[in-house]
């Protein structure tokens, strides 16, 4: 009796890890680069909060961007903050550049005070793009970024960042980052993440992004769950990855990471169960196969810990994808196979921050405590 229901078990985790498999082999067919003539006119919204690692570099970037007809808009604290004097040095002859001030909105975070205060000084545009100053885009991240927005269908589209390992600790974050991003190629369960995300100003206005944000805290959440309400599709788009420092700083890492997932519990309910019910799920099983090993029950043993083969497999065939499809080099890309052997760690890392979003209810954030918004 007991051997069957182990059994049924360890069929249960190997179908599961086989979903993630072919969740990840089909993201590989997914995503196709698409070439477009819509070059509106576009204002990318940077807030910028001190000066992080390698900050000229990046807000440079983000203003030499292989597009001629848009503008950038830094939003910073207080003239105190260190991004101001440092942007004033960098930009202070450049007309297309402005650093704006922002004005707190009491009842939202402040990242979402910033993310206003520079729509308010955006002017004539078409498009909006919001962007983090912690990212290093490649030139041609903005023009792939706004051009898919005449797709049919497409209410926002979306990159993510991409840490480039040159060390255990940096793998170890590069592995984190992209174990936890299958879901960005499917439609039904991906968001906006928030330093990379597109969306036409008409339809930003239309579905009321602004008003919605003054009444909560997470930036991209809210205009994912807005956008999809409306019938909308996020697009996901591969070759708009970012380039990004790496912290390796893994306890702060996976405190960030509880961090993130608390606020998809509070804004993406849905699609955090998922995450929990897989994650923490999968890692329980895990270990029971280890201790039924011991007591002899080898077969579903075997399968339950088979997971860790799975993840192996998983991980190779992510970092192929990503590095196949982003606009990178793929010399800096390191070692499939590295992160092969360092994803089942990983995943018991993120099944540590699934567990323990469950019981977090305030999260501090840029010198601020929020926490979970009421229902209106």
């Amino acid at each position: 009796m007991l051997n069957n229901l182990f059994l049924a078990v360890g069929i249960l985790s190997v179908i599961a890890e086989c979903s993630l498999l072919i969740a990840w082999v089909s993201a590989g067919f997914r995503y196709k680069q698409t070439t477009s003539r819509y070059t509106p006119k576009t204002c990318v919204i940077v807030p910028c909060k001190g000066v992080q690692k390698h900050f000229s570099e990046n807000v440079k970037a983000l203003c030499s961007q292989d597009f001629k007809n848009y503008k950038v808009i830094f939003v910073v604290d207080s003239k105190k903050d260190f991004a101001y004097s440092k942007l004033n040095k960098l930009f202070s002859k450049n007309t297309q550049v402005s650093i704006v001030v922002s004005k707190f909105i009491k009842g939202c975070s402040g990242k979402i005070s910033a993310l206003i205060n520079g729509i308010k000084q955006a002017g004539e545009v078409e498009v909006y793009v919001f962007a983090d100053s912690d990212i290093k885009p490649h030139k041609n991240w903005l023009s792939i970024l706004v051009s898919n927005l005449d797709a049919k269908g497409v209410g926002a589209t979306t990159g993510y960042r991409w840490f480039f390992p040159y060390n255990f600790k940096s793998l170890f974050v590069s592995c984190w980052n992209m174990a936890q991003s299958v879901s960005l190629f499917y439609s039904n369960y991906n968001f906006a993440w928030g330093g990379s995300t597109a969306i036409k100003k008409s339809l930003f206005e239309k579905l009321e992004i602004q008003k919605q944000w003054k009444k909560g805290f997470s930036d991209d959440l809210i205009l994912t769950k807005t956008v999809k309400s409306a019938g909308y599709t996020i697009l996901f788009l591969p070759g708009c990855i970012s380039e990004s420092p790496v912290d390796e700083n893994i306890i702060g890492l996976i405190k960030w990471g509880t961090k993130q997932l608390t606020w998809v519990r509070w804004y993406y309910p849905s699609v955090w169960f998922i995450s929990v019910m897989g994650a923490v799920g999968l890692k329980i099983v895990t270990v029971f196969g280890f201790i039924i090993l011991i007591f002899g029950y080898t077969i579903p043993g075997l399968l339950m810990v088979s997971t860790f083969f799975f993840e192996f497999i998983s991980g190779v065939l992510a970092h192929r994808i990503f590095r196949n499809h982003t606009q990178y080099s793929k010399n800096r890309f390191g070692s499939s196979l590295a992160y092969g052997l360092i994803s089942p760690i990983v995943f018991f890392v993120l099944a540590y921050n699934n567990f323990f979003s469950i019981f977090k209810t305030q999260i501090k954030w840029g010198g601020r405590v929020y926490k979970k918004p009421k229902k209106t």
